[in-house]
């Protein structure tokens, strides 16, 4: 009988990026682009049309992580910051240097079950809740992280 494994207990890290509460992750999704699948790419004799669909390339989601605002969660915006392009100092980034190599691990108990592991992870954008006085609602991030590929290792 197979193992089935919850999606409630779960870790996600990025080269020294820990320590992060985080209360949901969505939007992983990887796509094989076609190319030619569409529609015919010639015509033979006798009015025959040929058709070939081809991989054409792969299209990566972006990962969407929400966090509950803690003093370690200030990292995140710190590595969105360092990211991208600095307006007053004429455009200087860090975002090539600054990629990291990502993984989320899904638990079972204390044991982990299942592992992904995403490669040159870099945040697209950054967000918080919306403040309202008097409020009860805990203040969170969201994080949008790009990412070139990503695989099942466990």
């Amino acid at each position: 009988m197979p193992e089935f494994i919850s999606n409630a207990k779960f870790y996600w890290e990025a080269d020294g990026l820990t320590d992060v509460l985080i209360q949901k992750i969505s939007g992983m999704q990887m796509k094989m682009v076609v190319a030619g699948g569409e529609a015919p790419i010639g015509v033979t004799k006798d009015g025959k049309t040929q058709t070939n669909a081809t991989i054409g390339g792969v299209e990566c989601s972006e990962i969407t992580i929400e966090c509950v605002a803690t003093a370690d969660s200030k990292q995140l915006l710190d590595w969105y910051n360092k990211c991208h392009a600095e307006a007053l100092s004429g455009g200087k980034s860090d975002g090539r240097k600054s990629r990291k190599l990502g993984k989320l691990s899904i638990y079972d108990g204390s044991e982990e079950k299942v592992q992904y592991e995403f490669t040159d992870v870099f945040p697209t954008s950054y967000a918080t809740s919306d403040f309202t006085a008097g409020s009860s609602e805990m203040l969170t991030e969201t994080v949008t992280i790009g990412f070139t590929y990503f695989v099942r290792k466990k």
